[in-house]
């Protein structure tokens, strides 16, 4: 028995479009849940169709500004690092009690990563939800890729103050864009005294730190 072929996104386009001609789009989900950042009714744009895909920053390494922190002290970007990974603050303000990047040292996408940084990075996921939830008030971390900006992987780390269910799920990352953001040096303050917790549990370093690290 012969398998069906995967569709194009060409071909799940016109599928799509021919679906929403029949039916219309379904009913935004999210407007009666807690969570939902907005009042008021939103209106659906056009699902527009495939094109080219648009390069992404930092391609096969050159202009790439994660390596440029990789391979000098880091700056003020990189908190955190050992010989396989890094912690990196964004470069916009935040609002959120913590907003970080893990990201590995060399210039890697997630399907690039042989199996002992793999191994690594899964490690730093479990060990950095444990540094967060040590040092600061929230009660977990959420981990998301996207990958769609920049080639050199990088993980977000979010994490939302305890007990503040409104912002808890999918939706933390819009509350985030939509709360005014802290104090920079707040947010900074308080991702040094999670490095440093890193450094206790995971190793590493803290290159922007004389008190050094592994």
């Amino acid at each position: 028995m012969s398998r069906p072929t995967p569709q194009s996104a060409q071909e799940w386009y016109a599928a799509t479009r021919a679906r929403i001609a029949a039916t219309g789009y379904r009913p935004a989900p999210w407007a009666d849940r807690p969570t939902w950042p907005f009042d008021g009714d939103l209106v659906q744009r056009e699902l527009s169709p495939p094109g080219a895909e648009r390069p992404r920053g930092g391609a096969g390494g050159s202009d790439c500004f994660i390596c440029e922190a990789a391979a000098g002290d880091g700056g003020d970007y990189v908190v955190w690092r050992d010989d396989v990974a890094m912690l990196g603050q964004p470069r916009d303000d935040v609002a959120l009690p913590f907003v970080a990047f893990l990201m590995p040292r060399r210039h890697a996408d997630l399907s690039d990563l042989a199996p002992s940084e793999a191994a690594r990075m899964g490690e730093l996921m479990v060990l950095l939800e444990r540094a967060v939830t040590d040092v600061l008030d929230v009660p977990r971390a959420q981990l998301i890729r996207w990958g769609d900006g920049q080639e050199h992987l990088h993980w977000w780390v979010l994490a939302r103050p305890a007990g503040l269910d409104q912002l808890r799920g999918a939706f933390t990352p819009l509350w985030d864009d939509l709360l005014p953001p802290r104090p920079r040096a707040e947010s900074r303050g308080d991702l040094e005294a999670v490095a440093r917790r890193l450094v206790e549990i995971a190793g590493g370093d803290l290159p922007w730190s004389t008190e050094g690290g592994d």
